[in-house]
């Protein structure tokens, strides 16, 4: 008697021809739906343009990330001091000028005309 487990099937297919029926199959889909095979290939194409650049990108050293990192904590803090700065700036600008002020109205009292008096 035959053992079935012995028996090689009858419609085994080739490496061959199992990779044209395959070829022959994308084909006809291809053929079928060309918008979504376009949109497919481009994706797999940025795909591939994606892990390629990130695998050829070398990557920055710690001291360029160390770098990178204060100059985005220079720049926030900049941001972030800009306003205080600036009202402290008009501040003593009002400083200077009521100084300048009060210079200007002792100048014309008396008591410089006493002061200068005293020391010539």
């Amino acid at each position: 008697m035959n053992d079935p487990s012995t028996v090689p099937p009858t419609d085994e297919e080739t490496p061959a021809s199992q990779g044209t029926r395959i070829l022959s199959n994308m084909e006809s889909l291809i053929r079928r739906h060309p918008v979504a095979a376009a949109l497919t290939t481009l994706g797999f194409g940025c795909a591939v343009g994606i892990v390629a650049r990130d695998l050829l990108t070398p990557q920055p050293t710690p001291r360029d990330r160390a770098m990178q990192l204060l100059e985005e904590i220079q720049s926030r803090l900049t941001e972030f001091a800009e306003p205080a700065y600036d009202r402290a700036s008009h501040l003593a600008d009002d400083g200077v000028s009521a100084v300048k002020r009060g210079l200007h109205a002792v100048s014309h009292s008396s008591l410089a005309s006493r002061l200068s008096n005293l020391f010539s």
